[in-house]
């Protein structure tokens, strides 16, 4: 198979969408040969900040000179983006090796599989080939049911609870809190930046019932400094240093400051342009959008800037508009690519990417709403920069 050959395969079960539940990728890596049981993993769910936090963990490892994996989603240009081994994207060539064989794997179940359980399987075979030390593996959605909660960690990790998928995962804060402490296992510990009684209230419970020792961090870290921008990193930080800790991997204090600061994670407040700013982000929920405005007025007290918004269908856009507010002078909606895309928001007009950069140029501008219309603008602004 070839690489072309295997995103056309990928693209061919995108009419699946989104089917959590456990029992597909439990018989498609039996028929893999179990390649999930074959390397040590830290397991991290939460509604905000798990990429960030799975970045900089893999960021530590590294410079520990171990073996790392890394697998997050969803990716910004190409599938490749969630699979690497310290650092590296997965090769086209493996990519394509894999997808082929968990194509063969796939004709002997009962029920194919989504896209998102053939990436999990496809991660898990790429690291059980490689060998790896560790890999970090990022929940995709809540956690009972994500392909990814056949592993057995080292460590959990359940960042904080917000409202979020609420269609799927419950509309209270102690529903979802259900559906993510759900990555906790017997006797593994687990570690959280979570504050609300309520969510605290449910973890708890599931760390109890496992016997699994439950760490709440704050937000102040022993004066690490992170690659990433924003007062909430150190909360994501603090998460990533006691997890590895928890797990018991030997990392000494030089690693975790270079790991930290040499962290890299593309579409979370990053800064493509200074004069004039163009900033993008991936906020696509309300706590999402709150801590976006936080960071834009501690990072540049004072100023407003133009937002160019397109959310998802399942947002809740109000909240996530008036959190945005805060920090605007004006506010153009588009819409991303993405199928799932909201057409319309609070009535307002909508206009094309294209339109609202064109609008928007020469102005301190803020992208944001979703890690798809951030994908869609590196796009387009990598396209308008090329000669």
């Amino acid at each position: 198979m070839k690489y072309s050959e295997a995103k056309k395969y990928l693209a061919s079960l995108e009419k699946f969408g989104i089917n959590l539940g456990l029992e597909r990728i439990t018989g498609l890596l039996a028929k893999l040969g179990s390649p999930h049981l074959k390397f040590k993993s830290l397991h991290v769910a939460g509604t905000n900040g798990k990429g960030s936090t799975c970045a900089m963990m893999a960021s530590i490892l590294k410079e520990a000179e171990y073996k790392v994996g890394l697998y997050t989603s969803p990716h910004l240009l190409s599938f490749n983006e969630r699979i690497k081994i310290n650092g590296r994207d997965i090769s086209k060539n493996d990519f394509a090796e894999g997808i082929s064989l968990i194509k063969i794997a796939t004709r002997r179940l009962a029920d194919t599989p989504t896209v998102f359980e053939v990436l999990t399987a496809l991660a898990f075979w790429h690291f059980a080939k490689a060998k790896v030390d560790y890999a970090v593996i990022e929940v995709g959605m809540g956690g009972r049911l994500d392909a990814t909660n056949v592993i057995s960690p080292l460590v959990s990790v359940i960042t904080n609870i917000d409202l979020e998928h609420t269609a799927v995962l419950g509309n209270t804060l102690a529903k979802i809190a259900a559906e993510k402490s759900a990555i906790i296992k017997p006797g593994v510990p687990v570690v959280t930046a979570e504050t609300k009684p309520e969510a605290l209230k449910v973890m708890k419970y599931h760390a109890d019932k496992n016997q699994s020792l439950l760490v709440q961090v704050g937000s102040q870290g022993e004066g690490f400094e992170t690659g990433l921008i924003g007062e909430y990193q150190k909360t994501n930080a603090v998460c990533a240093v006691a997890a590895l800790r928890l797990a018991g991997i030997e990392i000494d204090r030089p690693a975790i400051v270079a790991g930290l600061k040499k962290v890299s994670w593309p579409g979370r407040f990053q800064v493509v342009t200074k004069q004039p700013l163009t900033i993008l982000d991936g906020a696509h929920n309300p706590a999402g959008a709150r801590v976006l405005a936080l960071t834009l007025a501690e990072q540049y007290p004072g100023k407003k800037f133009t937002f160019i918004i397109g959310v998802q269908k399942d947002k809740d856009v109000a909240v996530m508009l008036t959190e945005f507010k805060k920090a605007a002078k004006k506010i153009i909606i588009t819409r991303s690519s993405n199928k799932a895309a909201a057409e319309k928001i609070s009535q307002r007009k909508t206009i094309s990417l294209n339109q609202a950069l064109e609008l928007s140029a020469g102005q301190d501008r803020v992208i944001a709403g979703s890690l798809f219309l951030v994908a869609d603008a590196l796009k387009c602004l990598d396209a308008a920069a090329r000669p």
